[in-house]
């Protein structure tokens, strides 16, 4: 008889348990497709079956193993608690500089639980900044609120919405205005502005970095320095529609840009909504 403590602990023990434990979740599997997702030997694979039909949660026909209902459960139970220690452990470091506050919502950490989270370290600095890229660059729609648009960013929604057939609709600030127009990528920018799929829209103030980008949300994660330290996406429909709102509210109260302001270098008018 194995006590609850002891069950957990077989499988937290091993990566090769847990593993086949995931894969078999998902359907019956034999030794051989047993050891090529675990990547176990032969000998690694029959003890481990040998102790999950010990505890009731497999049963064999054939040469195919599957899940019983109480392996399901058990597999169900566990795989949904490490998707929640791998949030935890992910956002371990990025959570005290959540921006709960920018969003002004009551926030629930379980709406991250699966999110992807790309966090600096000290080998990738760059990772998150490197992510928020790659959305610019390969995303079909985007609403962005930005709090900076450097020239890798410019360069990149550029490629995309004046070179490729992105949507775009970006708030930003003043202050990012008039640093992008006396930036390299000034015409890069006023080319951005004037294409039919841009928008983009000037708020008198501080904005919370971030968007929606193709129906998943992203949180750019600044530490008090303000530099970024992490990268937050997620499609949960909650997060999505409480990102949205805010962008909405942001748009809402913010001013359009026209190249024709660009060009007459009228920044009290940006700042006017």
């Amino acid at each position: 008889m194995f006590t609850p403590l002891e069950d957990i602990r077989f499988l937290a023990d091993s990566e090769n348990r847990f593993t086949a434990l995931e894969a078999l979740a998902a359907g019956s599997r034999t030794r051989s497709e047993l050891r090529s997702v675990t990547e176990a030997s032969s000998a690694t694979i029959s003890r481990l079956l040998g102790d999950f039909e010990s505890r009731g949660w497999v049963a064999r026909d054939g040469n195919r193993y599957a899940l019983t209902p109480l392996g399901e459960y058990v597999a169900s139970e566990f795989i949904d608690l490490y998707d929640h220690m791998t949030t935890a452990s992910d956002l371990r470091e990025l959570l005290p500089w959540f921006p709960l506050g920018a969003l002004d919502v009551e926030f629930d950490l379980e709406i991250l639980t699966g999110a992807r989270i790309t966090a600096a370290t000290p080998d990738d600095p760059m990772a998150p900044v490197a992510r928020v890229l790659d959305i610019e660059r390969e995303s079909t729609r985007t609403n962005t609120l930005a709090d900076k648009f450097p020239e890798p960013c410019i360069e990149a929604r550029h490629e995309a919405v004046v070179g490729g057939t992105q949507t775009m609709e970006l708030v930003t600030t003043p202050a990012v205005i008039e640093s992008v127009m006396t930036s390299p990528c000034a015409d890069e920018f006023e080319d951005i502005v004037a294409a039919d799929r841009s928008t983009v829209y000037v708020y008198d103030g501080d904005v919370p970095p971030g968007g929606i980008y193709d129906g998943t949300a992203y949180l750019i994660v600044l530490d008090d320095r303000d530099v970024s330290v992490g990268l937050i996406e997620s499609d949960d429909p909650a997060l999505v529609d409480r990102l949205t709102e805010t962008v909405d509210e942001y748009r809402e109260a913010s001013t359009r840009l026209t190249t024709s302001e660009l060009r007459n270098g009228q920044e009290s008018g940006w700042a006017e909504t």
